[in-house]
């Protein structure tokens, strides 16, 4: 060009370099910004669609800039297919991306727009190989990607079915990946980090671990474990392989991998021996690096029966006759990790049927069920536990879970809709069931209103199960019965260790559970005020169990040591 064009900055690089190359009239310019503003698509495809540039226009200027080969001119792209699905349908055609072959560990990929260097480390990360960039227009991509996938058809997406077919594609947000750990893992440069990464997660799901904590120090890391409730250290990696093993993470849980320095959340999910196994992954900053914890959810581990999670019979009865009242509030309490999760979605399953209307809101949603209208809390846009409440009261729900009462307004929502003919099931965090009522009145809920709407309170603890294989009997002496209402006379169990329970003594937990029925008689103690000493005495008048006493029970059939027992409920049963 014979003459200076002056290019604004702010402009696409594409655009940039078209203008540069005499590809693109500056009098196009407007009409540009335009289309730019209006397509919901990457530029690229947005400049062809108005006839504003050629896709081979664009490939040739890229090609030049970064000085990649160019490919696909001469003959048509073909995807390397084992590759394509290891890096996955979504990311290939979110970024127009497909690997067209392979030699001597290095990966050959081509490219729509090579600019964006985390796509790289993605795919290298996906495939521990090293990623060789080539660049081709955008319409083959889509071709190699159309035959290696299966072509879209737009119609068949938007309405969710064609010809009586199951839908194939599915919109970009719900795709979802899942790897496999019994896959072989690729050679090549990061494959000590696949397989590293791969190794943790294998032990901890095979070991029934429920949390996964990577924690980085000043010269050192540290992989623990929680299993049975207990952290236990796994040998660790280098430091230098530390960073690398969270960007693989991060890159599984479609998180930000270049974003350090405020927490993220994210999701995982996993195939392992032909079971499916769900990770939620959490990140935050600590001075030596990003500190990564990932709870292991296994849907499967949810009964249909809650005697296995360890309600006794009349408890069991007593919890699901409530969750199926017609209208009020059930409660389930207790402290992180003593799995109240698990006991609504218990109670959720129960409950999910054709005719009923179940809606829960949840941060995060752990478990995704069929036939559960479930909302995920994300309150960086509004969209919190109060005014997800107030949406669903426009739904027409039967019943609504609330993944927890944390204020005040969300706790007067919950009564007003449960006092309006809705069943309302939620958590509460507090050291007993009845004291619920003592921390919805701090909320500003009226007792009479309160005494109205509540159903059932519960509250619960996890307790190490002893090992089947080496638990040692042996008999109290007549002081220590006497204090914990046991007979001396009885056989008990205490732990022992053996290689079955990795010499702990203790294999599994099994729940403690206080399940307070709301009846005429403690309905009106509310109403009166009366404190939280009196409604447990009338409880236990009434034959409900109270944490220590489930405690105790649990001892007698020999599922669990006193010890264990008493670690939870200890100050329950030095209170009676």
């Amino acid at each position: 060009m014979n003459k200076q064009v002056e290019i604004p900055a702010e402009l696409p690089l594409v655009v940039r370099l078209l203008l540069q190359h005499g590809l693109l009239e500056k009098e196009n310019l407007e009409e540009v910004q335009k289309v730019l503003g209006q397509q919901n698509q990457p530029v690229e495809e947005a400049l062809v669609s108005a006839e504003l540039a050629s896709e081979t226009a664009i490939a040739t200027v890229y090609a030049e800039h970064l000085r990649l080969p160019l490919t696909g001119l001469e003959k048509p792209l073909t995807a390397h297919e084992e590759m394509a699905r290891l890096i996955g349908e979504k990311l290939c055609r979110e970024h127009l991306v497909v690997p067209v072959g392979q030699e001597n560990g290095s990966l050959e990929v081509a490219f729509a727009n090579p600019t964006d260097l985390t796509v790289f480390e993605q795919i290298q990360l996906l495939t521990g190989k090293v990623v060789l960039a080539k660049v081709a227009p955008y319409g083959l991509i889509q071709d190699a990607l159309n035959n290696c996938f299966g072509k879209r058809d737009m119609v068949r997406e938007i309405t969710g079915e064609a010809k009586n077919e199951p839908v194939q594609e599915e919109e970009p947000d719900s795709i979802e990946e899942i790897v496999d750990l019994d896959r072989p893992v690729p050679k090549g440069r990061d494959s000590q980090v696949i397989r590293l990464v791969n190794h943790v997660l294998s032990w901890a799901v095979r070991n029934d671990a429920s949390d996964i904590h990577l924690e980085p120090f000043e010269d050192s890391v540290k992989v623990r474990v929680r299993v049975d409730g207990q952290l236990q250290e796994l040998s660790p990696p280098t430091r230098a392989m530390y960073v690398p093993m969270i960007s693989r993470l991060k890159v599984l849980a479609k998180m930000d991998i270049a974003e350090r320095r405020i927490p993220q959340d994210g999701a995982i999910a996993l195939t392992i021996d032909q079971k499916r196994v769900d990770l939620r992954v959490s990140t935050v900053p600590t001075v030596y690096g990003e500190k990564m914890v990932m709870r292991i959810l296994a849907k499967g581990t949810i009964p249909l029966d809650m005697t296995k999670l360890g309600f006794s019979a009349k408890q069991a009865e007593d919890f699901q006759i409530a969750a199926a009242s017609p209208h009020g509030l059930l409660l389930v309490t207790g402290p992180t990790g003593s799995g109240k999760s698990t006991t609504l979605y218990a109670a959720l399953n129960l409950l999910n049927k054709p005719n009923v209307n179940v809606m829960t809101v949840e941060d995060p949603v752990e478990y995704k069920f069929e036939g559960l209208n479930q909302v995920h809390v994300r309150a960086h846009v509004g969209l919190t536990f109060a005014s997800a409440l107030r949406a669903f009261l426009r739904q027409d729900p039967d019943v609504i879970m609330v993944g927890e009462v944390r204020d005040q307004e969300t706790a007067q929502i919950c009564l007003r809709a449960a006092l309006t003919g809705h069943m309302v099931l939620s958590t509460l965090h507090t050291n007993d069931a009845l004291a619920a009522v003592n921390r919805l009145v701090d909320m500003g809920a009226e007792r009479f209103l309160l005494a109205s709407a509540l159903r059932l309170v519960e509250a619960q603890r996890l307790v190490r199960r002893l090992c089947e294989k080496c638990k040692q009997p042996y008999r109290l002496d007549a002081d220590t019965a006497a204090k914990w209402r046991l007979d001396a006379g009885q056989e008990y169990f205490r732990p022992k260790g053996c290689e079955h329970c990795r010499n702990t003594g203790y294999k599994g937990r099994v729940g403690l559970f206080e399940v307070i029925r709301v009846t005429p008689k403690i309905r009106d103690m509310i109403a009166e005020s009366k404190g939280l000493h009196e409604l447990r005495r009338e409880a236990q008048r009434q034959d409900m169990m109270l944490l220590s006493d489930a405690g105790i029970q649990k001892v007698r059939e020999g599922l669990t040591s006193l010890e264990e027992a008493l670690s939870v409920s200890m100050a329950e049963a030095e209170g009676e």
